[in-house]
């Protein structure tokens, strides 16, 4: 199946091209910012639909998500610079957070939403262990200031729900809405 995948992420396109897709990258930009009372479960969904939606309209269908990690329901996007991202990295050392992903897919007028969530638990993290990572790896595109599958897999005690939320893209739910989409379009 072919499909657009209305970001930039190298991982995103790995995932969606490892389940078989035939991908097309097509980035859209919004404003990403929460709105006054809005919750991290919420953001996510809304941003997923405004990037699907700011995809011209297709024949193929259009996928949006927008990974956060949350801390005492508090969202943790992309750090400013380096500084933030070590702060991040310590607020989550020796604790459990949550991963959200908002996943859009939409193709003409049909638009399907889903919400994943995967709890994390950090184990405790010296700061030669969080300045040693921030040396190496590149994480101001990291929602929590992390990737798992870059080097932060060794801070990981134990995880609850799909690993490839952690990554950027629940696959199956994402296929699942595909299939939705593709199901409903039929019908039309």
């Amino acid at each position: 199946m072919e499909v657009i995948l209305a970001s930039r992420s190298p991982r995103r396109l790995s995932l969606l091209q490892a389940a078989g897709l035939a991908v097309e990258t097509r980035p859209t930009h919004i404003d990403e910012s929460a709105r006054a009372g809005e919750s991290v479960e919420q953001l996510v969904l809304r941003l997923a639909r405004c990037k699907a939606e700011a995809c011209p309209v297709q024949t193929r269908p259009v996928i949006a998500a927008d990974t956060l990690v949350a801390l005492d329901g508090r969202a943790l996007g992309q750090p400013r610079d380096l500084e933030e991202a070590r702060r991040m990295l310590h607020a989550l050392s020796g604790r459990t957070h949550e991963v959200l992903t908002g996943v859009c897919v939409r193709k003409g007028k049909c638009t399907q939403l889903a919400r994943v969530t995967t709890q994390v638990r950090f184990r405790a993290l010296t700061d030669d262990e969080i300045d040693t990572y921030l040396a190496h790896n590149e994480v101001l595109d990291k929602a929590g200031a992390y990737a798992i599958q870059q080097g932060a897999a060794g801070f990981v005690i134990g995880i609850e729900g799909p690993l490839d939320n952690v990554i950027g893209l629940p696959v199956h739910t994402t296929l699942q809405l595909l299939r939705r989409v593709h199901s409903r379009e039929s019908k039309s």
